[in-house]
This record gives C-alpha cells, sequence and structure tokens, in this order.
C-alpha cells in the first residue's frame, strides 16, 4: 500500500489474536477522527469492526488504522503488518532539533517525518530520539512515552504539555495506582535524570528500559523488577 497524506494513525501490538487495552486504542483513534475531521463514533464503527475481522488470531501482527487523504474526503485504511521483533532494551538520543509537530496530541499528522528522523538516528547507533522543550526539558520520544523513577516515585511528563496519550503509560500508570505507587508529573532535562531508571514505553515493545542516552550525562539504573511490571501488563490482554 502506498504512503498517502496521513491525518490520523494508531496501531498495536496482536499476539495470538490478543491486544492489551484495545478498547483505549479505539478510544484515541475515534477521538482523533472526531477533533480533526468532525466524524462521529458511529460513522467509523464499520470500518472498525471491519479492521478487526480482518487481523488474524495466530501469530504476531503490528496493523495500523488510518484515516489518510485530506480532510474534506478522508479515507480510511489498514496497513496489515507483520509484528517487527520485540525489544526489551532502548538506546535513547537527543533529537537536538525544534520540536517540529504540528498536533502532537494526535498520532498521524506527523508520523511520517518522525520515522525518518527515527531513521537517520537509529544510523548513529541510537534506536529512539527524544524531543525537547526550547528550553530543553523533555517531552517524548519520537514514537515512545518516556517514563522514569526518581526513588520510588513514577514519573513522567504533565499531559498538558505537548505530548501524544500513550496508552502504554496509562495503563502503567493505572497500575501503579492501584500498587499504591506514587505517582507524578516532573519538569526534567536529560541530564536530571541521570542515575534514573528510565523507561521507553509503547504498544509494541511494552516497557524498555533505556541502557544509554547519546549526548547525555546518563548512568543506568535498575532497581525495579521490571519483570514483574511486563507481566503485570498482561492483565490488559483482551480478546479481539
Amino acid at each position: 500500500m502506498a504512503e498517502t497524506n496521513l491525518l490520523v494513525a494508531d496501531s498495536w501490538l496482536v499476539k495470538q489474536g490478543r491486544v492489551r487495552a484495545l478498547k483505549l486504542h479505539r478510544k484515541r483513534f475515534l477521538s482523533s477522527c472526531s477533533q480533526l475531521a468532525g466524524f462521529q463514533e458511529k460513522e467509523i464503527a464499520p470500518f472498525w469492526e471491519a479492521v478487526l475481522e480482518r487481523i488474524p488470531q495466530t501469530g504476531c501482527w503490528f496493523p495500523r488504522i488510518e484515516m489518510a487523504g485530506s480532510l474534506r474526503q478522508p479515507a480510511f485504511q489498514l496497513r496489515l503488518r507483520k509484528a517487527p521483533p520485540i525489544h526489551e532494551t532502548i538506546r535513547l538520543s537527543d533529537c537536538k532539533i525544534a520540536d517540529f509537530r504540528k498536533t502532537p496530541r494526535h498520532k498521524g499528522p506527523d508520523l511520517t517525518k518522525m520515522l525518518e528522523i527515527r531513521k537517520k538516528i537509529r544510523e548513529t547507533g541510537a534506536d529512539e530520539g527524544i524531543l525537547t522543550t526550547p528550553k530543553g526539558f523533555l517531552l517524548e520520544g519520537l514514537t515512545t512515552t518516556l517514563i522514569w523513577w526518581e526513588g520510588k516515585t513514577l514519573c513522567t511528563v504533565s499531559p498538558s504539555h505537548r505530548v501524544l496519550p500513550g496508552v502504554t503509560a496509562q495503563l502503567i500508570q493505572s497500575l501503579a495506582e492501584k500498587e499504591h505507587i506514587r505517582v507524578a508529573c516532573r519538569l526534567r532535562k536529560p541530564q536530571d535524570l541521570n542515575g534514573c531508571e528510565v523507561w521507553a514505553v509503547n504498544a509494541l515493545h511494552g516497557i524498555r528500559q533505556a541502557i544509554n542516552w547519546k549526548h547525555a550525562p546518563f548512568k543506568t539504573s535498575f532497581h525495579t523488577d521490571i519483570g514483574h511490571w511486563r507481566k503485570a501488563l498482561d492483565c490488559f490482554l483482551e480478546k479481539i
């Protein structure tokens, strides 16, 4: 399928017909379609149901649903992709460019350019680029949400900033609250995370532990039972 003007997109990992928090992905996709193009849920529901019917019940898949074309006459489409290898660690690098995104709270309009930048970053030996504010404060990864630990507090960037509402991050925060772990939104620069345990999370890989951060005085820390958190995320798995 050829690339088209991408307006809204969402994707999730499917393993043997099961997905984590599929309802949240649906909600995010419908919300963006409504806010950007004025669609009502009932207008998109037939497309959503058709997508679910096409996803195989066996194997590992990473489908992407899209609203593409023009806002006046958008088209809905599915890219049925096999899942790439899943990793447990990640190497980060500052993008060192101004935040170029036009709609950071919606997945889609900026995605093509973000993936192009990530490709260049991978050529330098890192896996993911980190976006920051003009004053150097952390926002998020090109395709991930940043989560880190300050002592026993689980920290992330405030949703009031220019960040995407990440589904996996929401699930992790929900798990933390159930276990009575303090969750806080913090304004931090990359160097402030030196010595902290840092996670980059998304729907494909779940939780990846940062083991290196280029251009930052970053010393890794591994003090949590990350296996517990990865297993806990599985409680959100549901059958398609």
